[in-house]
């Protein structure tokens, strides 16, 4: 069963503390020489002075000083007090400070000492240190998890659900696949009469009963506010409807037991949908069946269970099986829509980013969703990506050719995995931009976030090229599915774009602040560019501008859009305010745009 305890990796520094050896300032240096060179494995040690202040000597940096120069620095130094060679104020945390904090705080450090160790304070009053790989490794862990789990209930997300969800509809050889739908009855009563407070001891609450009740393979989730998710799988027979009916209530029993920990009145009854997949069940439609039934419970009055079987089969027709797509691409249906990337401070729209739709002559305008995981089974992504590159290219010489400086300075265009492992990717880069009279600085190509750093160490060599030749690459999605802090240091990233479940929450959420802020940091001492995603608040860019983010992209400040409506908003210039690069609704926003 699917359950992440809060805190998990480390969060704390406490927890990845070793101990740190402590020398008086009086020792003389040739006897901290001989300590070093009598234990290879002492990284520094913690200085301690008469009057109570604590220094501290790195191993490397004293290893310099008593070389010195022409080999002199050992005769020099050797009678010389440890203390005067110390760093006077190295940086002390409490071993109850969170690694985010911390992190946070070497960023800003100078960059001579910014990898020096980090001594730490134990509640006893003993030292002990913690190196800045040590804190940084853990961050990347820490940011892995929070983008799979709910950082209130400690259940997987609703990204890890439907993660999970769509490899069980996949895996054809174990049948059954389930989902529970689970909504509770009394949230907005809580939450109005006992406050908010009370409405989170619920939710928490109500995860730990729905995780009792699951098998040791189930999937529970916080799908968000107060609806809950159960991925699990029902036996076969010749009444599955039987067998649904006892999945939901177990659930609706295991949320209908008070909990004696919660206060009086918060208690909450749930209404349960189950919907059991059919053989070649969809994923989405799967969840919306749930959804579904588990409304018709609510429609009954609550505290009921209501069951679909054979669900999630998809109804849809599936155009971008087998070699749909290429026929596509020769009978120029693809259609390409823009998002603009603006900047925090004044608002003027920098880049665009390329997203594909399909213009069906049957099914009308598609979303990605509707076609791209067929036309990745059948092996088709790199010649959509090459068609992409080039009618973004050829989008972004036309704004340029009319517009001038008023065209956005970048198209950022996301490339699959499949196009970044082949051998081509360098070249065909290179040959759009050329074809279409742009220089290749001009171009930024956004690595997806479901790609792992072996998927892309293929890539590693193509992607120099493209950077030694200005191309921009861009981290996408930082922080959720494999996009760590690992891969600024193994990829030659030039941007990177924070995701979306990190700006959502940083308005209440404590930790997804520290992260925004920290990121921001980061890309201003290594010179990466940073964007915000998922922007559908005024209050996020208040955020962002208190907290130096150069850029952001999201509905608030424009939807995805083709070239020509696109046009219109470019041709103002560089707006007065953030809030003013705002698109107006347009017809084509209700087809799922």
């Amino acid at each position: 069963m699917t359950r992440v305890a809060p805190g998990s990796p480390a969060d704390t520094v406490g927890a990845l503390a070793r101990p740190v050896a402590v020398v008086e300032a009086t020792m003389r240096c040739i006897e901290l020489d001989l300590h070093f060179r009598a234990d290879p494995s002492l990284p520094c040690v913690a200085v301690m002075y008469l009057d109570g202040g604590i220094g501290l000597i790195d191993r490397e940096r004293f290893g310099q000083l008593m070389s010195g120069p022409f080999g002199y620095g050992r005769a020099l130094w050797e009678r010389t007090p440890v203390g005067r060679t110390a760093d006077p104020a190295p940086m002390i945390v409490d071993e109850r400070a969170s690694v985010i904090d911390v992190c946070e705080q070497i960023s800003r450090r100078d960059r001579v000492r910014r990898y020096d160790d980090v001594l730490v304070r134990r509640g006893d009053g003993r030292l002990a240190r913690v190196s800045a790989a040590w804190l940084y490794e853990a961050l990347a862990d820490l940011m892995a998890l929070q983008a799979v789990v709910d950082p209130l209930s400690g259940l997987a997300n609703r990204a890890r659900f439907l993660a999970r969800l769509a490899a069980a509809c996949r895996d054809t050889a174990r049948p059954g696949v389930a989902v529970v739908f689970v909504d509770l009855d009394r949230m907005k009563q809580v939450n109005d009469t006992l406050g908010h407070a009370a409405g989170d001891r619920l939710i928490v609450s109500a995860a730990h009963r729905l995780a009792a009740a699951a098998g040791g393979d189930d999937v529970v989730a916080r799908l968000g506010g107060d609806e809950f998710a159960v991925l699990t799988r029902v036996p076969g027979g010749h009444q599955p409807e039987l067998s649904a009916a006892a999945l939901g209530e177990r659930f609706r029993l295991a949320i209908a037991t008070p909990d004696p920990a919660l206060p009086p009145g918060a208690h909450s009854s749930a209404s349960v949908g189950v919907a059991v997949g059919a053989a070649t069940a969809d994923a989405e439609t799967l969840l919306r069946e749930a959804d579904a039934a588990m409304y018709r419970a609510k429609q009954a009055g609550g505290d009921k269970v209501r069951v679909v079987v054979d669900a999630g089969a998809p109804a849809a027709p599936r155009p971008g099986a087998g070699d749909g797509i290429l026929a596509a691409i020769d009978r120029g249906e693809l259609r390409l829509f823009y998002q603009p990337i603006v900047g925090v401070d004044d608002g003027r729209v920098w880049a665009v980013e390329a997203l594909v739709r399909w213009q069906h002559p049957q099914h009308g305008l598609l979303t990605p969703g509707r076609f791209l995981a067929d036309a990745a089974r059948a092996g088709q992504m790199p010649a959509v990506d090459r068609w992409v590159l080039g009618r973004a290219c050829a989008d972004l010489a036309a704004w340029v050719l009319v517009l001038g400086d008023r065209a956005p300075r970048y198209v950022n265009v996301n490339l699959t995995v499949e196009t970044l492992r082949g051998a081509g990717l360098a070249g065909d880069v290179l040959a759009a931009a050329r074809r279409n009279g742009l220089a290749p600085d001009r171009i930024r190509v956004e690595l997806p976030e479901s790609a792992d750093l072996g998927q892309l160490q293929d890539a590693v060599r193509q992607l120099e090229e493209l950077r030694e030749h200005g191309v921009g690459i861009v981290l996408d999605d930082m922080g959720a599915g494999s996009a760590t802090l690992r891969h600024l240091s193994a990829l030659p990233v030039s941007g990177i774009k924070i995701d979306r479940s990190f700006i959502a929450g940083m308005l209440d959420n404590r930790n997804d602040h520290a992260v925004v802020k920290l990121l921001g940091e980061l890309g201003r001492s290594t010179g990466v560019s940073v964007t915000a995603e998922g922007i559908e608040e005024d209050a996020q860019l208040t955020v962002l501008k208190e907290l130096q983010v150069p850029f952001a992209q999201g509905y608030l400040l424009g939807q995805p859009a083709p070239a020509d409506h696109l046009s219109a908003l470019l041709r103002t210039g560089r707006p007065r305010g953030v809030a003013s690069v705002r698109l107006p609704p347009v017809e084509w926003a209700a087809t799922g745009v």
